[in-house]
């Protein structure tokens, strides 16, 4: 467990936790344990919206597979190099810890958090490294101690400003990554019959909470997938999968390979400053 782990707040209470071996007890005796993986479970029951929120086994399977494959790694590196300062780096919906184990891997002397709701995506975060604090917890109230985080990602995860409102320091920085409009169309092309250009600016979210954009970089390139598992891996760790009819699946196990547009939007945030 890692220094960083000293910020960590009560999500009951928001009183400070202490460690006191595996287990970690806030002044009004609400404990938490370390489990055997590494990680610290601080999502309350009343925070859930099913008995195991977030992305299942198979998913984090799917993530970790085509993740591994370094597809992917140009997103990644566009993500670490927008990262202004160390200090403390909070994750919001790290999932299986790709992106936070390489954006770790190029601050070191940074102290790194990632949080999930998913238990089981956490599980898979830990097998990456050991030197993160993995949390699975609630992003709409990281439980990090208020004003401590001096950079918080949000990559393809739903924004909530005011939780990461109060975790963030006095001059931190958010870091936003979302589809662009063209992001993985031939895939879409294969599996709808209706198709539409699509993505998320988060811009006018932020500045409602009192952010401004101080940077934008647009990461688009072309990359060819083989056909089967591969393919398949791709598809199941993307929200299609859930809206996609088995036969649509079906036509996905049939093609060779497929070269696709990778099209992802990185915005970097702070708060407003009062020019009057």
């Amino acid at each position: 467990m890692t220094d960083s782990a000293s910020g960590l707040i009560c999500p009951k209470c928001e009183q400070p936790l202490i460690a006191n071996g595996k287990q970690w007890q806030c002044p009004n005796r609400h404990s938490y344990d370390t489990a055997k993986q590494g990680y610290i479970n601080l999502l309350l029951v009343n925070q859930k919206k099913s008995k195991n929120p977030g992305d299942d086994a198979d998913m984090v399977r799917a993530r970790t597979d085509f993740l591994d494959t370094g597809i992917y790694a140009p997103i990644s590196d566009a993500l670490n190099a927008m990262v202004a300062a160390d200090g403390v780096i909070l994750d919001i919906g790290c999932g299986e810890g790709y992106y936070t184990e390489r954006l770790q891997t190029h601050v070191p002397q940074a102290s790194v958090i990632g949080l999930d709701i998913s238990r089981e995506a956490i599980k898979g975060a830990c097998r990456r490294s050991k030197d993160i604090t993995w949390l699975v917890a609630s992003g709409a109230r990281p439980p990090v101690s208020a004003g401590t985080v001096d950079t918080i990602i949000s990559l393809f995860t739903p924004l909530m400003p005011p939780g990461l409102n109060h975790a963030l320091s006095d001059k931190g920085e958010i870091i936003t990554v979302n589809t662009g409009p063209r992001h993985l169309m031939q895939l879409r092309e294969l599996i709808y019959d209706d198709v539409r250009n699509e993505g998320f600016v988060p811009t006018a979210k932020m500045v409602d909470a009192g952010f401004e954009c101080i940077e934008e970089r647009v990461v688009t390139y072309t990359a060819t997938v083989a056909g089967g598992e591969p393919l398949l891996a791709l598809f199941n760790m993307t929200p299609h999968r859930w809206k996609v009819k088995p036969e649509r699946v079906e036509k996905l196990l049939s093609v060779d390979s497929l070269t696709l547009e990778i099209d992802v939007v990185l915005h970097r945030f702070r708060r407003q400053t009062d020019t009057q």
